[in-house]
């Protein structure tokens, strides 16, 4: 299925007449059926959002909002769809939730850390195999792989493989950003998100790397 923006007015998805049922969404969403996701979103969404209302605090308010959690939300589960396993009535809006607040918690742990200057990254420039040692020992730090020692050449040619099979928004993030080392400001512009937005996109892509390192170790 293929990811991408397409969310009205930013975050806000307009909520749809319940011509069909949640359950039959649902089940064509996951068989690849993209407008039933698209509606099955336009109709939960909107509670999604509101219940977030007011979770930002006003220090990150210029660097993150709403339309930016939803909107990475919306694309983590066109991403994700075709493994949801319903599990009641309420399954996919929980889903939904935990995904935005989980996105939200990860953007805000990011802000806080760049502001702190809790980034790693050296300053100096670093090769190609340097950089991905770096990233090799920040996802394992992060998972339960049993290995966190520096990454040996079996590691990397591992972890390479697993960063050219991330969606591609997560993999362009990770390249630009962790292993070209680009500025955040400019992984942002050059990706038409907010700095939040991205930090968002990274975090998912370190949890996606972090658990393709433990099934190929």
């Amino acid at each position: 299925m293929n990811a991408q923006p397409f969310t009205k007015n930013g975050g806000n998805m307009e909520a749809l007449p319940m011509a069909t049922s949640d359950d039959q969404l649902l089940k064509n969403a996951i068989a690849g059926d993209g407008e039933a996701l698209v509606d099955l979103l336009a109709r939960h969404g909107p509670y999604v959002r509101r219940s977030l209302h007011g979770s930002i605090a006003e220090r990150w308010q210029s660097m993150i909002s709403l339309d930016d959690v939803m909107q990475e939300a919306y694309t983590d589960v066109f991403i994700s769809i075709g493994g949801f396993v319903p599990r009641g009535e309420e399954s996919f809006s929980a889903w939904l939730m935990a995904l935005a607040k989980r996105n939200l918690i990860d953007a805000v742990r990011a802000l806080e850390a760049e502001k702190r200057g809790g980034d790693c990254r050296r300053l100096a420039p670093r090769n190609r195999d340097d950089s991905f040692t770096a990233l090799y020992e920040r996802v394992c730090v992060t998972s339960s792989t049993p290995s966190r020692r520096a990454a040996g050449a079996e590691a990397q040619a591992s972890l390479k493989q697993a960063v050219e099979g991330l969606p591609p928004v997560y993999r362009r993030v990770v390249e630009m950003y962790d292993l070209s080392e680009m500025p955040i400001q400019e992984v942002a512009a050059e990706l038409r998100r907010s700095v939040g937005a991205v930090f968002m996109l990274r975090a998912r892509a370190h949890r996606s790397l972090a658990e393709c390192l433990q099934e190929i170790a």
